[in-house]
């Protein structure tokens, strides 16, 4: 592949001229050169695609701004093997070289950075989260009765068989049961103590999660949002949120950033984590006095 035509109905195909721009400082062959870039980066833009899917959204726009971006940076760029070394500007070569390397560095982060943001997981609200420690904490209930009954049939004067078959009535799975039953370092079967402790331990601190799920879920319920001059105070998403009609005083930032509330380019407005802390905190800010 060393011409125009050759990579005519690929995905970037529009920007060949621009491409070969991007290379006539710096290669004698700039129509080959402009060419495999051309090749390369559409199949790579249609890698991205298929690997994305539905949620493509503007990826396609985007990847091709932020490529342009990189070619046009390129193409400024000159090479003394080309331009010759009479009279060669070094520093602006220099300049223009870096240029362009932050260019395709920003390209490729802001490529790795598009995948991370669709692979993110979603925030659970309140009432998803609760579900999740519910559950969890049934597990763990039930798996610390099957350890326990487990450990007492253990102990009966009775054949393995037997031991094995009342270990399977009580609920444990074929791979519980015989690991139960392998000896340990002293020649001790069963579930240690200790397996029976931190599994007790996490049933507390789920438990107390659910506590304070439940609270969270509870405020926010009963929260009234706090309008005052010029924005208003929220309870969504999870989050204690504070809107502006516009973009406040210097000291009224300050003040919020010392508060423990963050800018949120997505959300358009201050937040910080639902927490009983944080309402009492947003509650005192000295903006809302009158």
């Amino acid at each position: 592949m060393n011409t125009k035509n050759d990579v005519a109905g690929l995905l970037l195909f529009e920007l060949w001229e621009l491409c070969y721009r991007a290379y006539s400082g710096t290669s004698f062959s700039p129509e080959k050169r402009a060419t495999n870039t051309i090749k390369e980066y559409s199949e790579l833009l249609q890698e991205d695609l298929n690997s994305l899917g539905e949620n493509s959204g503007n990826y396609k726009q985007k990847y091709i701004e932020k490529f342009s971006e990189w070619m046009r940076a390129k193409s400024n760029c000159i090479s003394s093997m080309i331009a010759g070394p009479s009279n060669f500007p070094v520093n602006k070569a220099n300049k223009a070289n870096n240029s362009e390397q932050r260019k395709g560095e920003e390209f490729f982060q802001w490529r790795e950075k598009y995948f991370k943001s669709v692979n993110r997981q979603r925030t659970l609200s309140p009432e998803e989260e609760l579900d999740v420690a519910l559950n969890r904490l049934d597990k763990l209930i039930i798996n610390q009765e099957m350890m326990k009954s487990a450990n007492k049939i253990l102990k009966k004067k009775i054949s393995d068989q037997q031991k094995m078959v009342e270990m399977s009535e009580v609920g444990l799975s074929d791979e519980l049961i015989i690991e139960s039953m392998k000896p340990d370092h002293a020649g001790r079967i069963g579930f240690p103590r200790f397996m029976l402790t931190n599994n007790n331990s996490t049933i507390k601190r789920t438990e107390e999660k659910i506590i304070i799920m439940r609270n969270r879920i509870t405020r926010k319920e009963n929260f009234e949002p706090i309008e005052f001059d010029g924005g208003k105070i929220t309870i969504e998403d999870d989050r204690v949120k504070i809107y502006h009609d516009s973009k406040p005083d210097q000291s009224v930032i300050n003040e919020l950033k010392t508060s423990g509330f963050r800018w949120s380019p997505f959300w358009k407005c201050w937040c910080r984590k639902h927490t009983g802390n944080a309402i009492e905190v947003a509650k005192n800010l000295s903006f809302l006095k009158p």
